[in-house]
């Protein structure tokens, strides 16, 4: 368990408001907070007693104080600029994607980014405790009874204790970046605080002993948009089964930077008469590079990856670090921001590059026998009609030699890795994005008239493991009924081999489960005060806000004109009620439009109409 320092403050703030959480217009009523340095919780009210109290404590940590808490403070005449700031909120939505936890990616995982779900989802507070009522009109009370300030101390220490919960749980989490960065960037907390990239930026200039220069024009996200990215390949049938596999790159674009020497560039007019890469006359590339010496960045990326594969062995958190950085150094070298390895020549040759490593394997594969069924970037899905898997994995070896012999510095580390064995794999029909026919290759053009969508797909593992890549049903603001229907009923025959439902099967399980539970058509609305919609007044949001307030709703679509909307309106459970609307007044659009990749074909994709071929 990671030391907290004494010197930590976790607060919140409780507020008046008119119904609308508004940082620009709400005001103070309570300063709570815990003091790691006390080990006590307080409940202020006094301006000198919250200025002392901040002024004791060196770290202040909140959970969307940034937005919130922040901006009141400072109408409030309480400057905190100085102290240093954690926003938990920023840090996991910011960082979510690139986290796991036992049961997956959390950014997979987290349907709500508030601090109940977060915590919940952590397993650092269970449902009863997130299920506090509360009633917030008592902060809109000039003064309060002795019952009810233990509500509101109960309501408020709750709230700063999950928030203390999580914070001890991200500092445990993010311990493994410290070693990475100088003294002073830990000690001001940026491990938790910048964005991964400049993380990688500043773990690079303190390994190479380099002073970290940025640049003054745009900002840590202004990647260069002109570079091509990965080859994606169209999909080259719905469904396969059997025999299937795929095999990933390790590393992919982090090799070619160290292979190919891409930071090793020769700069336009420089005289030398060292020794060059430009491609071997196999690949094509812009850039010259030196082909004598690795450069600096090179080296320590090697360095690095061998650690990695070190601390993956005896399960040492640095290997996370590691892979964070490698993760993210192909978007630092296509960032001006990050003037020390910025190379917008190199960045365009690293994807450049890699196209064409992955259009060379399919092509092997293709030639020795095997059925090319996808390709994404770093990866290959085939179909090994010999079934024969060593075989299999000696071609690939061919390929990965032939490659090595054509670079400069070819690594030990480099390889394709088998990722999965598959039973089951299915791509779905969607409306295709353009595409340059240069970024074609043969197979391409055969496979693009199937109409199947790239970056689309579910595949079953032989052991039973379920991928979804990308699909809509995994969106966050899918209906609840969606989400069970799928996990629930669909998963188990998905596994079986089977991807396609008639319409009569699914609407069968929605009435069933709908006539249980009608709250599974209640769908998730986040809005803002009334008065940020100035510009769209008459949108769903806004009469959302108008109606019932800012903030988290959960509304049932109705086809009955009950509550707000235009075309689809959406209403409370309590209005449902009232109303006496049956579950066969629920508007089901959505429903079956988030669950149109699983019906059979004949569906017609009509929100007043989906009727199939009996």
């Amino acid at each position: 368990m990671v030391e907290i320092e004494s010197s930590v403050l976790i607060w919140d703030l409780e507020t008046r408001n008119s119904g609308f959480a508004d940082p620009e217009k709400d005001t103070l009523r309570i300063f709570g907070c815990y003091s790691y340095k006390t080990k006590r919780y307080y409940l202020l009210t006094d301006k000198e007693q919250i200025i002392k109290t901040i002024n004791a404590h060196k770290f202040l940590v909140g959970f969307n104080t940034e937005e919130y808490d922040e901006p009141i403070l400072k109408r409030e005449g309480i400057d905190i600029q100085y102290k240093i700031r954690v926003d938990l909120y920023q840090i996991i939505k910011k960082r979510a994607g690139g986290m796991k936890i036992k049961e997956g990616m959390l950014k997979d995982l987290l349907m709500s980014y508030s601090l109940d779900y977060i915590t919940q989802t952590l397993h650092l507070a269970d449902k009863e405790t997130a299920k506090l009522k509360f009633d917030y009109n008592l902060f809109n009370k000039d003064s309060w009874t002795q019952n009810e300030m233990k509500l509101i101390r109960e309501y408020t220490e709750r709230d700063l204790e999950l928030t203390k919960k999580l914070y001890e749980w991200v500092e445990e989490y993010f311990e493994s970046f410290k070693s990475f960065l100088h003294v002073e960037d830990v000690t001001k907390k940026r491990y938790l605080t910048v964005s991964i990239a400049k993380f990688a930026y500043k773990s690079i200039c303190k390994a190479l002993n380099w002073t970290e220069e940025y640049s003054q024009h745009g900002t840590q996200g202004d990647i260069e948009t002109d570079i091509s990215g990965g080859y994606v390949a169209y999909p080259a049938g719905e469904e396969f089964h059997n025999d299937c596999f795929v095999l990933d790159f390790n590393s992919l674009y982090p090799h070619i930077m160290i292979q190919c020497n891409l930071y090793g560039r020769k700069k336009e007019g420089s005289l030398t008469d060292r020794k060059f890469w430009t491609g071997n006359n196999t690949w094509k590339v812009e850039g010259t590079y030196y082909a004598d010496e690795l450069s600096p960045v090179a080296e320590l990326l090697k360095k690095w990856y061998q650690d990695r594969l070190v601390y993956k062995k005896v399960i040492d958190r640095r290997e996370f670090t590691i892979k964070t950085i490698l993760n993210t150094i192909y978007g630092i070298l296509n960032t001006p921001y990050y003037m020390r390895v910025f190379d917008h020549i190199a960045g365009g040759d690293c994807t450049r590059i890699g196209r064409q490593w992955i259009r060379y394997t399919r092509k092997i594969f293709k030639q020795e026998g095997y059925k090319v069924i996808y390709s994404d970037t770093d990866s290959i899905y085939i179909q090994d009609l010999f079934k024969n898997k060593e075989k299999m994995l000696a071609v690939k070896n061919k390929i990965i030699n032939y490659i090595k012999s054509t670079v400069p510095f070819s690594q030990e580390t480099f390889n394709m890795t088998l990722e999965a064995e598959i039973k089951h794999i299915f791509f779905f029909r969607g409306e295709q994005e353009k595409e340059d026919n240069e970024e074609m290759d043969e197979d391409d053009f055969i496979n693009k008239p199937l109409q199947l969508l790239k970056k689309n797909y579910i595949y079953v593992t032989n052991d039973d493991k379920l991928e979804i890549k990308n699909l809509g049903i995994r969106k966050k603001s899918n209906s609840p009924l969606s989400r069970k229907i799928f996990n629930e009923h669909l998963i188990p025959k998905i596994k079986e081999g089977q991807i396609k439902f008639s319409k009569v099967f699914i609407k069968n399980l929605i009435n069933e489960l709908l006539q249980k539970d009608i709250m599974l058509m209640a769908m998730r609305k986040d809005v803002s005060p009334f008065n940020k919609y100035e510009k769209s007044k008459t949108s769903l949001p806004a009469q959302i806000s108008l109606k019932y307030g800012s903030g988290i709703h959960f509304l049932i679509p109705n086809t009955k004109g009950i509550g707000v909307g235009k075309g689809k309106s959406y209403c409370t459970a309590d209005e449902f009620n009232t109303h006496n609307l049956k579950y066969t007044d629920i508007d089901l659009s959505s429903v079956w439009s988030e669950l149109s990749y699983f019906l059979k074909e004949g569906v017609t994709k009509n929100i007043f109409s989906y009727e199939v071929k009996e």
